[in-house]
């Protein structure tokens, strides 16, 4: 949300110059208000209680609601990307249950690792902790 407001201000910065500089100002804006839109929806699916949470049968992996049960995660772990320095959460099921997951998930593919990345996340680092222990329950 914060970025959106910033680039939304940067686009307003040389008033002067914004009929010189029409395209990029309007990029500008469209970009901000993309920006803005996306963090509103996330904020709104945060404060209804959509989002990534855990039960007896499995973990919802997306806003959409999809889920991975227990019996067919192989593995769950931590991953920072040496790149972007991203955070996340990746899901690996168990190879025989790829193509069951794509066809509950509705998907053209088959996805080998589920990522809960972080920055969708309110508390991300004490969630995946909780999330570990119910892995370290249900495995045992």
């Amino acid at each position: 949300m914060f970025s959106g407001f910033i680039f939304l201000l940067l686009c307003f910065q040389d008033f002067k110059g914004i009929p010189s500089h029409l395209f990029v100002f309007f990029l500008g804006l469209s970009f901000s208000f993309f920006l803005l839109g996306y963090s509103f929806y996330l904020w709104r699916n945060r404060r209804e209680g959509k989002g990534f949470s855990w039960d007896d049968k499995g973990i919802v992996i997306d806003l959409k609601g999809n889920k991975v049960y227990w019996d067919e995660i192989e593995d769950i772990k931590f991953y920072k990307s040496s790149v972007t320095h991203m955070k996340s959460t990746v899901i690996y099921p168990h190879y025989t249950n790829h193509e069951k997951i794509r066809y509950r998930h509705k998907k053209l593919m088959p996805t080998t690792a589920h990522s809960i990345e972080w920055y969708l996340i309110e508390k991300p680092k004490e969630m995946h902790n909780h999330l570990m222990n119910a892995w370290e329950e249900k495995k045992n």
